[in-house]
């Protein structure tokens, strides 16, 4: 029989029982709570990265689905660089003919004008004795005077108004321009003792070609009739008034416009001595007055071409930034609208753990595709554009190195910022928003 003190011992016994399970319970539960929490933080610690090769993959699939309206896009930042490219290329490609010209014909040449006073403004004649002087120091290989006729016009016919002269001048030339400049008489012939004492001409191949005039024509220069014996021509550029001038027989000339003072002597020096002739040029022209003489070799004259074609690079920066920057709207509006279509695609990519930075990655590095493109379709036209003006002066075809590796990385750089904004739009979007238009 159960007695009251057994039944108390039984409920003391259960209760201690049921407190120490609850106490082993709750000292291993938060154990257990730790392990779990601890593996859902290592799970989630390990974000998912995608390989070089996916993200460039998933970031060409608008260009590849929808390539119309990425060519379409990339034709603006194209013209940019096209037209950035030929601005530059054409001036640099003269400037290397030049430079090649200077090697040529200006290696050994040296250029003797009057020097202009600063103050005054006056120049200090050449002595009449300067070109006879010259051809006396003994590393001068050939001399070539020039005088300038002012005011007289070179005409066709007589019958040509006055006013359509058509910039030919007229010039008295002394000296052997074949050996000085390296010229050549590609008909007829140059003055010699007979033809020099009578009215007769030898024309530049651009004036030449300007009158229509040819060996044995006539032309009107100076309110008379002079006969044409040579054309002269292959002549280098810095030469180029001779190119564009009617040379007057110089004795003949010389009697009917008498004291024209002395414009330009140009000397040739045998090679390997253009410094020992520069250094006495002055000394020797005007013994006087050496400081009234100017000395100058025709790469003394690249600096102006390098003025002009410093000034060109900054037109052309200034055209290719206005063109690049219409091609980045546009780059722009393509990416918002591609956004706006790929809306289901963005949310579909963030439900399945992609991060916002993977979205807008993709959306840039598909600005920056298109900028390429637009990049190297644009060099290519622009050389082309180059190439054909070149073969058609013709000149030497030179595009500045720089302008290659610019040209694309300018279109690379502005398409990624004009997909940086669509690009952030699009990462920043809620997938609970975006999965609607699934």
């Amino acid at each position: 029989m159960t007695t009251l003190d057994d039944l108390m011992d039984q409920s003391t016994s259960s209760v201690e029982e049921t407190s120490l399970t609850d106490t082993e319970s709750e000292s291993c539960d938060p154990q257990m709570a730790s392990d779990e929490g601890s593996e859902v933080s290592v799970e989630t610690s390990k974000r998912i990265r995608l390989s070089l090769r996916d993200t460039l993959a998933t970031a060409s699939l608008g260009p590849r689905g929808r390539p119309l309206r990425a060519v379409l896009s990339a034709i603006g930042i194209a013209i940019g660089i096209a037209s950035l490219v030929a601005v530059i290329g054409v001036p640099a490609s003269a400037q290397a003919q030049a430079r090649k010209d200077f090697e040529a014909w200006g290696a050994n040449l040296v250029f003797v004008t009057p020097a202009t006073d600063r103050q005054t403004n006056e120049q200090t004649p050449l002595p009449e004795t300067a070109p006879a002087m010259i051809e006396r120091v003994w590393p001068v290989k050939a001399v070539l005077t020039i005088r300038h006729l002012p005011d007289i016009s070179v005409y066709r016919t007589d019958q040509i108004p006055e006013t359509q002269s058509k910039g030919i001048l007229a010039l008295i030339a002394e000296g052997d321009p074949v050996n000085t400049l390296g010229a050549t008489i590609s008909d007829g012939r140059w003055f010699d003792q007979a033809t020099s004492t009578l009215p007769t001409v030898v024309l530049g191949e651009y004036a030449a070609t300007m009158l229509g005039a040819e060996v044995g024509h006539r032309i009107w220069i100076g309110q008379s009739w002079w006969a044409v014996i040579g054309i002269l021509s292959d002549l280098p550029d810095f030469a180029g008034q001779l190119q564009s001038a009617a040379i007057l027989a110089p004795l003949f000339a010389e009697e009917r416009w008498p004291d024209l003072a002395i414009g330009e002597i140009m000397v040739s020096a045998h090679q390997g001595k253009l410094e020992d002739v520069k250094s006495v040029m002055a000394v020797t022209a005007n013994p006087a007055n050496p400081k009234g003489v100017e000395v100058n070799t025709p790469t003394q004259y690249g600096w102006i071409q390098d003025y002009f074609f410093q000034i060109f690079t900054i037109l052309a920066l200034g055209l290719g930034g206005i063109a690049l920057l219409v091609g980045g709207i546009g780059i722009a509006n393509t990416m918002v609208v591609a956004v706006m279509e790929r809306r289901g695609e963005i949310g579909l990519r963030r439900a399945l753990g992609a991060r916002t930075g993977q979205i807008a990655l993709q959306f840039v590095l598909e600005a920056g595709f298109i900028g390429l493109f637009g990049g190297i379709l644009g060099l290519a036209f622009g050389a082309y554009v180059v190439f054909c003006i070149t073969a058609m002066i013709p000149i030497t075809f030179a595009i500045p190195w720089w302008i290659l590796v610019a040209g694309p990385l300018m279109s690379v750089v502005v398409g990624i910022l004009a997909g940086l904004y669509p690009s952030l739009k699009a990462a920043r979007q809620p997938p609970t928003v975006t999965l609607r238009a699934v």
